[in-house]
C-alpha cells in the first residue's frame, strides 16, 4: 500500500552514488568500499517508478526498463520505491531496509500489482567471472547469466540456454524459476546464445528467443516479465546488463495481431494482406468502422485496398512489417486530391494504474499543426492541463491521462492567431481496462465537418 506522501523535492544526499558499467566492460569496477545496485521496473500496471536509497532518488524508469549499475556506500540503507498516486503525486509505494556488503551486487526488481507491489532482490556474485577474465595465463572471455521470473499469473518455467548454432537438445539448464524467484548464475563463454522456456520437468519448448548477443564480459540478468502483445504466451524476456539498455526478446513462436480502420466517408472497402507465405482477406469494412483483430505470422506484407462494391483498386502493396508479438492498426484515409492511402500505428495494450495512454491520429487532409485539448469539468481550453500540439496530417501523437471525464477539443490556429474549432466531443469517461486511440477524419455530416472515432 502507499505509505508516505513525498511533499518535497528529493535533494542530493550526502551518501555517494557512483555510476559504473556504462562502458562495454564493467569488470574493473570492484572495490571493497562499495556495494553495487541496479533497479528494474517489472510491475506490469505501474506508473514510472524510481529507486530511493537513504533519501537519494535515482531517475524514474518505466515498465520493462532499468537504471544502470551504480556503486553505493556499504552498510544498512533505507530503501524505498517512489511512484505516482491517483492524483499524480509522488508517493512511496514500497519500503524496506537493505544491507549493502562489500562488493555485493543487487538488482532490485519491482513486480506484481502496482497497488500492492513486491520487490525481488537479485543478489549475485561476479568474483569468479572477473578472476577468469583477469587471468593473464589464459585468453578467457567469460560472461555470467541468470534468469528471474516476475511474470504475474504465468506460473513456473524451466529455462535453458544454448549457442545460437545449437538446439534445445544441446542446451544447458539455467534453472526452474517460479514467480518471484531467480536462478543461480552460470558462467559461459561470451557468444551469441538462444534461451528457451519449457514446461516444468520437460524439454517441451513453449518460448524461444532470437539470437541474443551476450558477448560482453558482464553479468546478464534475464527477466521473464508480463507481455501485452499478440502471442499466446503472455511473457517476454528482457536482458539487463550493467547499462541503461534493456534488450527485449519476444518469443519466436508468437504471432502478430492487426485490425483495419476505414477512414473513408463514402466507401466500404475490402483489404488484402499478402506475404510470400499467406494472404488474408477482409471484406466490406464500412466507413468509419474498424475490423476485429486478426492474427498473422511475423513477416513483411503488402496491403491492398479496394472499393467493396466496384472492386476498384484504391491502393496497392503498402508495405507493413509484423514482428512477433506486434499489435497494429492499419488506417485507410483519403488525401486532398481524392487518392487513397494507408498508414500503420502500433497499439500499446498495457493497462496502467490510475492512468491511460491516449493516442490521437490526424487523418484530416485540410489541417496541419492542430492542437488537441483534453478539458475537464473545471477547465477551459486555455487552462487545460493535458494537451497535444502541432499535430500534422497523417501524424500520431500520444499522451497519458489520469482517470477522469474529458471533453476533447481540436483547434486550428491560423498564422494571424484566429482559432477554428475543428471538433468538440461530449464528455468522455477515460477509465476502464484499456487505453484509447482516437482518429480524426473529415465527415460532411458532422456539424463541424469532422468526426473523432474511438478504435476501442
Amino acid at each position: 500500500m502507499f505509505n508516505k506522501k513525498v511533499s518535497r523535492l528529493i535533494m542530493i544526499s550526502t551518501v555517494g552514488a557512483l555510476l559504473f558499467g556504462c562502458g562495454s566492460d564493467d569488470s574493473s569496477d570492484s572495490s571493497s568500499d562499495y556495494a553495487y545496485v541496479q533497479y528494474y521496473n517489472g510491475s506490469p500496471n505501474s506508473t514510472s517508478t524510481s529507486l530511493v536509497l537513504d533519501d537519494y532518488s535515482y531517475t524514474s524508469i518505466d515498465f520493462a526498463d532499468a537504471m544502470p549499475r551504480y556503486g553505493y556506500s556499504t552498510g544498512d540503507a533505507d530503501l524505498e520505491i517512489y511512484g505516482q498516486d491517483e492524483d499524480g503525486e509522488t508517493v512511496s509505494i514500497y519500503s524496506d531496509t537493505v544491507d549493502m556488503d562489500n562488493d555485493d551486487n543487487h538488482l532490485f526488481v519491482l513486480y506484481g500489482d502496482y497497488l500492492d507491489p513486491q520487490l525481488l532482490d537479485i543478489n549475485y556474485n561476479r568474483e569468479d567471472m572477473d578472476d577468469l577474465n583477469a587471468d593473464d595465463d589464459y585468453e578467457y572471455s567469460k560472461m555470467q547469466v541468470l534468469i528471474a521470473n516476475v511474470a504475474t499469473d504465468e506460473g513456473t518455467f524451466d529455462a535453458y540456454i544454448s549457442l545460437d548454432t545449437q538446439t534445445i537438445d544441446d542446451a544447458v539448464m539455467l534453472g526452474s524459476v517460479g514467480y518471484g524467484s531467480y536462478s543461480d548464475s552460470t558462467i559461459l563463454d561470451t557468444e551469441d546464445y538462444i534461451v528457451y522456456l519449457t514446461d516444468t520437468g520437460t524439454k517441451d519448448v513453449i518460448y524461444t528467443t532470437g539470437s541474443m548477443d551476450l558477448t560482453t564480459e558482464t553479468v546478464y540478468k534475464l527477466v521473464i516479465r508480463n507481455s501485452f502483445g499478440a502471442g499466446d504466451i503472455k511473457v517476454n524476456i528482457d536482458s539487463v546488463d550493467s547499462t541503461t539498455t534493456v534488450d527485449n526478446y519476444a518469443a519466436l513462436e508468437a504471432t502478430a495481431d492487426y485490425r483495419v480502420f476505414n477512414g473513408l466517408e463514402s466507401q466500404s472497402i475490402d483489404v488484402d494482406i499478402a506475404s510470400q507465405q499467406e494472404t488474408q482477406y477482409l471484406y466490406d469494412i464500412s466507413p468509419f468502422t474498424v475490423s476485429d483483430y486478426q492474427s498473422t505470422s511475423f513477416n513483411d506484407y503488402g496491403i491492398t485496398a479496394k472499393d467493396a462494391t466496384t472492386k476498384t483498386q484504391l491502393f496497392n502493396n503498402l508495405l507493413v512489417t509484423f514482428e512477433q508479438d506486434d499489435v497494429k492498426s492499419l488506417l485507410v484515409y483519403q488525401n486532398e486530391d481524392g487518392s487513397v492511402e494507408g498508414m500503420e500505428i502500433t497499439q500499446d495494450l498495457r493497462p496502467r494504474a490510475y492512468e491511460y495512454k491516449v493516442d490521437v491520429v490526424n487523418l484530416s487532409y485540410d489541417y496541419d499543426d492542430l492542437s488537441v485539448y483534453f478539458v475537464r469539468a473545471s477547465e477551459t481550453i486555455e487552462t487545460a492541463e493535458y494537451t497535444l500540439t502541432d499535430l500534422d496530417f497523417v501524424e500520431e501523437q500520444s499522451t497519458t491521462l489520469p482517470e477522469d471525464f474529458y471533453e476533447i477539443n481540436i483547434v486550428y490556429e491560423a498564422d494571424n492567431g484566429t482559432q477554428t474549432l475543428i471538433y468538440q466531443s461530449d464528455s468522455l469517461d477515460i477509465s476502464g481496462d484499456s487505453n484509447f486511440t482516437f482518429v480524426l477524419t473529415p465527415d460532411s455530416t458532422s456539424a463541424l465537418g469532422h468526426r473523432l472515432t474511438s478504435l476501442e
